[in-house]
This record gives C-alpha cells, structure tokens and sequence, in this order.
C-alpha cells in the first residue's frame, strides 16, 4: 500500500506534524511518501527533486491571453479572487484561504501512483473542485485547523470578527467548498483532538463521510531522549534554584498565541522571582526587575530545542485556541509540565497533578494566578511521570499503527 502525504509546506505546526506522521509510517514498514512545495519524498523513501511547484514564466502571448479571458469570460474562482482582493483591507486576519490553485495537484505523478492520498494543510495547492471531481482514490484528511470545514478564515476569532463585514462572500466560499466535498466518496476525516473533531462534526460539511476519529499528532523520539539541563542553564547565566518558564512559538506576534495576555500576566506578579526564555522571531519585554528575560530567537537544531524544554521548570502556553500544539507534546516528552487555558487540544492533555495546570479563564489574571501556583509546586511534577504520559498518548509508532489500519478499512472497502 503506498500512502501520500500532501501538504503546502513541511514547516510550520501542520507540516511538522505530517511530516512526523510519515517517518513514523516509513519506520512501521508502511510505503509512504511526502508532497509539499518546499520538500518531496518517493514511495521508496528518497528526497527527491520535483519542479512540480516551481514556477514558469508563461509567454507574453499566453499572459495577454490570459488577461483577456479572464476579462470577457471571469471564472468564479477569479471573480472571488478580486472580490477578497478589494476587500482585504477591511480584514483582519491570521490566515485566509479561498478554495482554488493554480497546480493540478490530481496530476501529479505520486498522486497518481498512490493508493491512499492523506491530506493535511492544503490551502494553495489543492483546487476543490478539480481535485474532488476528478479523484477515485480513498482519501484520509487529518484536519489542522478550521479551514477545510469553514470559509475562508482557518481560526474561529477571526472567522467571527470578519465574516460579517464580507458575508456574501464567505457564504459563496462555503457553499463552493460543501459542494466540491460531496465527491469523496471513500474517506476518513481525522482531528489530533477531540476539540476540533467536535468542531467539523457540528459543521455538518462532512456528514456524508460516515468514519471520523480522533488521532493525536506523534511527538519526535528526539525528545524522548535526556539531556544536561545544568549546561543549558549555566550558558544562559541561570542558577539552577531560579525559576524558569519557557514560551515556544513560530512568531510572538500572533495574537492567537496569547502573548499579550502572558506579558499582563507577568506584570500582575512583580514580586514572583522568575526567568522567561523565549524561542521563536521575535522578542518580549517584562516591567519587573524580578522578571529577566532571555530571547534566544529561531531554533533550527531539535536537540537544542529539546535542551531549552529540560532547562525550563514550566512551559507556559497562551494560546487563546489552538488544536493539539506540537510544543505540548515535545514539553511532556521532555518531562516539563504545562501551563495553558482551557482551550483546543490543551484541555483534553493537560492535566492537574500530572502534566501542568489550566486557567479556568481566558484572561491574564487567571493566567498569573496559576503561574505563580507552579512556582510553588513545579518540584511535585514529577519529569518521569510527564514523560510517561506522552509515551501513552503521542507515541510515534502507536500513532503510525492507528492511521495504517485506517488506510487497510479504506483500501478494502468495497
């Protein structure tokens, strides 16, 4: 059976998570590939070069004909296109995605030659229509955010803060995406949690497609394995009693991610002694003399990432939603507990006593009143017990072995 994984990019919190999902697949024995813009592996394994994405000059005359096609005869992709064009300075938005691309995704030849195709963050690659109508193959989608079930907004905040200012358009979006959808005739829709799993369910978009799980994203062994936290903290010029939390995020601009809130919390707390590494573009400042902060900036190398976990006492995680965020499952690997908001897949794994603590509230306050309990209490999270839990719930060849034996149910559906 070979299995393709498709996704835009291998980097980024759903890329990284694919791509997780098809060594832990090749590792199980299973023939899986990887499809994205920027990284491509064949059936048998090899990296390989694909100039299927790469971009080509079209000739003047095909650019003025184009033009003119487009002028006197508008698709609707193209119509949508200008509509979201003249309108996007009205929004404000994480991400936005119409249901169109320029690629012919279903010619690709390992799309062709695959036995079950395994989507996961499309958006620019995949056309709806194209893609659905012409595809015979089962079909798995391991859902990363909202998008596929929605609009054009990916996050439900943004969703309900724009929509209403470009209702006509977001209905004509839905309505292409539903309609397009109806052709997967043989497929499993798949959430790494039960949050979002929920979410498509109440949608209704996928109420013809009869098997539906929830599957935890796989966590890399990488971070399984120990390391020198005294090292790590000696470098950083951090003593080994100080009290240390740790944001990890792509970007500490999004709002999404919470930052702001964690900036109020910790100006709630100015007598709680503490130091706050962050990884990720971007830097933070704190009003306390008793707050320090060390911004080591984009990490590239997962056994750096891995020490920055084992140096922190508690990875703190704002995210105001989120769905199963590879930065839990690599902490709990590491054996460093969770402080984050009831929220996404944060709700289901982070556990009180066991893997970190939630705040009731969304709010800073709520925030800080927890932050300031694990200060006290981080010594009784045990490293061993942390880790164990992620082992039960994010191990990667238990993870492989969910998603093969639903690939076999597809392939041998009549």
């Amino acid at each position: 059976m070979k299995v393709l994984h498709i996704t835009t990019s291998s980097r980024g919190g759903a890329g990284i998570a694919a791509w997780r999902l098809h060594t832990a697949l090749r590792a199980e024995g299973v023939a899986s590939g990887f499809l994205a813009k920027d990284r491509c592996v064949n059936f048998e394994g090899a990296e390989v070069e694909d100039p299927f994405f790469a971009y080509q000059r079209p000739s003047q005359s095909k650019r003025i004909l184009r033009k003119l096609g487009h002028w006197m005869y508008p698709s609707e992709a193209h119509l949508l296109e200008a509509n979201l064009r003249d309108r996007k300075h009205l929004l404000h938005y994480e991400h936005v995605s119409l249901p169109y691309s320029k690629f012919e995704l279903q010619e690709h030849p390992l799309v062709q030659e695959a036995d079950v195709l395994h989507l996961h963050w499309v958006s620019g690659i995949l056309d709806y229509e194209r893609f659905f109508t012409a595809n015979t193959k089962p079909i798995v989608w391991t859902l990363h955010d909202r998008n596929p079930f929605s609009g054009l907004f990916h996050y439900k905040k943004d969703e309900v803060g724009n929509a209403p200012r470009i209702p006509r358009l977001e209905a004509r979006v839905r309505i292409h995406k539903r309609k397009a959808l109806l052709h997967i005739d043989n497929g499993a829709i798949v959430a790494p949690s039960q949050w979002l799993l929920e979410a498509a369910h109440d949608s209704g978009v996928f109420d013809h497609i009869s098997l539906q799980k929830c599957i935890a994203n796989p966590v890399d062994p990488l971070f399984f394995t120990e390391s020198k936290t005294e090292t790590v903290r000696q470098s950083l010029g951090i003593d080994a009693d100080t009290f240390v939390l740790l944001l990890v995020a792509g970007s500490l601009d999004i709002p999404r991610k919470g930052i702001q809130l964690f900036l109020e919390a910790l100006e709630a707390l100015p007598k709680l002694s503490l130091t706050v590494l962050t990884v990720g573009k971007g830097s933070i400042n704190t009003k306390h003399e008793t707050h320090t902060v060390h911004s080591v900036g984009m990490v590239s190398s997962l056994e750096a990432l891995r020490d920055y976990y084992h140096a922190a006492d508690t990875v703190v995680l704002p995210s105001t939603e989120d769905n199963l965020p590879n930065v839990m499952l690599e902490s709990f690997a590491c054996g460093t507990p969770v402080i984050a908001f009831r929220v996404g897949g944060m709700k289901t794994h982070v556990k009180k006593g066991v893997t970190g603590m939630l705040a009731k509230e969304v709010t800073a306050k709520a925030l800080a009143k927890k932050i300031k309990k694990m200060a006290k209490e981080h010594h009784r999270y045990e490293a061993g017990t942390v880790s164990a839990y992620a082992k039960a719930h994010f191990d990667p060849a238990q993870q492989g072995q969910q998603y093969h034996e639903l690939y076999q149910k597809l392939v041998s559906a009549p």
